[in-house]
């Protein structure tokens, strides 16, 4: 067994995600979302030498929650200014799922656990 460390980004801390996520006429969930452009990721003052992409998961309106359902884990380069590149890995969100059994709907950390 080998304990290893990985980025996620899950949701980003947008004040009301919901202007920026466009639910479907006639639903409640829109289960995953992309921002509209490709951009960098920060981490500790460094940034991704490539621009992303990612899927995040979404919101509802009613009481469920979205967690997510698949992913992968990719290797993402940052480089430092005055420090020069590091390796890093990180989660891929490729499906969230939304359900009722929530802890917090709301809170998109609730379901997740430490391992």
């Amino acid at each position: 067994m080998k304990k290893e460390k990985r980025l996620c980004f899950i949701q980003p801390c947008l004040t009301n995600i919901l202007k920026t996520i466009k639910i479907p006429k006639g639903k409640t969930c829109q289960p995953t979302f992309q921002l509209p452009t490709a951009e960098k990721l920060v981490f500790s003052g460094c940034s991704t030498t490539q621009s992303y992409r990612l899927t995040f998961c979404g919101v509802c309106l009613d009481k469920r929650c979205c967690i997510p359902n698949k992913s992968k884990m990719i290797t993402v380069q940052f480089e430092c200014p005055n420090e020069g590149f590091f390796k890093w890995k990180m989660m891929w969100i490729t499906s969230c799922v939304c359900q009722r059994i929530c802890t917090a709907p709301g809170d998109i950390f609730s379901e997740l656990k430490v391992v």
